[in-house]
């Protein structure tokens, strides 16, 4: 990847407020969503964006408007904050092992007339789950199987019976059957968008063949609900696929464009922030690990430092090092000059956001508002 052309990475830096913090650009944002939307209503299947990513009541907004059906979230806490801001069609793909952790999530549901999907990769989960309903039960509720497609992280083993015998299970307890879901999270591993492609055709050849079985024995309809962003742009969506769920696809980082799903004018965040001092090994930044977590890469990756930062000339410069309230820039011959602004694009844009309680939303006439990061710090 070349960094040494600066178009893309280039943007105004408004010195209109004190650093560090968040920034999104509206039109990439804008830009972002609608590529994303196009490609699923081509191909004829519902975008349910993980909201993760930006943990943003607002961007979840604009993208239900521009066609979105429902959201994914992490955590119950995350779901809560999410049908406050409007959401009313959830999937909370996280593991369920209590009936407690879903508690208040059902019941913010049920007063908000808001519909949540759960998933299960086991009997303790359906356990759970159903204790939850039978105390709540004028929530809307479904109940997907998780499929391990090679993340090795949750889901069943899609050539076993534990998907049928879990499918069985929810017929038992009258529990509403929402099909399969799946994530390739081990794409981010994959080293370029060739071999991301490659699995997606296999991860969905393992979700048909799983559907084929339940079907087969009875469970119809099963859609096939798929989710990563590497995935999704790398490759065509599988014929047999009902749902998407990329989220990191809205603001895009460093890892997406160095597995090249992305081009530098396609980053929407960064982190604006200020050289603070200069000494014979590094530039000092005002934003440490505090501001951009310590994140190299999701799933393992591991960049070589913890982003790029470009001033107003097109200089570059890589974060090589992180304490918690400064970044180590690395440069050149020529130092940088103490109090230069810095636009710095992060590894990871979920891990990022998650810092920060607000982020500035920057259009393109270089105004500005202020938009809160509603679901920050919902980790339960």
């Amino acid at each position: 990847m070349n960094t040494n052309d600066t178009s893309g990475w280039l943007r105004p830096l408004l010195a209109d407020r004190l650093t560090p913090f968040l920034e999104i650009d509206a039109v990439r944002l804008q830009r972002n969503l609608q590529q994303m939307q196009h490609k699923a209503d081509q191909a004829g299947v519902v975008l349910r964006p993980h909201v993760k990513t930006h943990k943003s009541g607002w961007i979840a907004e604009q993208q239900r408007r521009f066609g979105a059906r429902g959201i994914t979230v992490s955590k119950p806490a995350e779901g809560i904050a999410f049908i406050i801001s409007g959401a009313r069609d959830l999937l909370l793909a996280y593991p369920i092992t209590e009936a407690e952790a879903l508690k208040a999530l059902l019941q913010v549901a049920a007063d908000h007339q808001a519909k949540l999907t759960c998933i299960v990769d086991n009997m303790q989960s359906i356990a759970a789950i159903n204790q939850a309903y039978i105390e709540q039960p004028d929530v809307r509720l479904a109940i997907a199987i998780k499929v391990d497609v090679g993340l090795h992280r949750i889901g069943v083993d899609p050539d076993a019976d534990t998907a049928l015998v879990l499918a069985q299970q929810l017929a038992v307890l009258q529990l509403p059957f929402a099909g399969l879901v799946s994530h390739a999270g081990h794409a981010y591993g994959a080293g370029n968008a060739a071999a991301i492609a490659t699995i997606a055709q296999q991860e969905a050849a393992l979700m048909q063949s799983l559907q084929q079985r339940l079907q087969t024995a009875g469970f119809s309809p099963c859609p096939i609900s798929v989710g990563a962003t590497p995935t999704a742009l790398a490759a065509p969506i599988a014929s047999c696929c009902d749902e998407i769920r990329p989220g990191n696809y809205a603001l895009l980082d460093l890892t997406a464009w160095r597995l090249g799903l992305c081009t530098p004018d396609m980053l929407a965040l960064s982190v604006v922030t200020r050289i603070v001092a200069v000494n014979p090994h590094y530039a000092i930044i005002d934003a440490g690990s505090k501001m951009l977590s310590s994140d190299k890469g999701p799933h393992g990756i591991s960049a070589s430092g913890f982003g790029i930062a470009v001033d107003a000339s097109g200089n570059q410069y890589e974060v090589i090092k992180l304490s918690e309230e400064h970044g180590f820039l690395q440069y050149g011959a020529t130092p940088p000059v103490a109090g230069t602004l810095v636009r710095l694009f992060p590894n990871h844009s979920c891990a990022t956001v998650a810092q920060s309680n607000h982020f500035v939303l920057r259009h393109a006439d270089g105004s500005a508002e202020e938009q809160p990061v509603d679901a920050r710090g919902c980790f339960t």
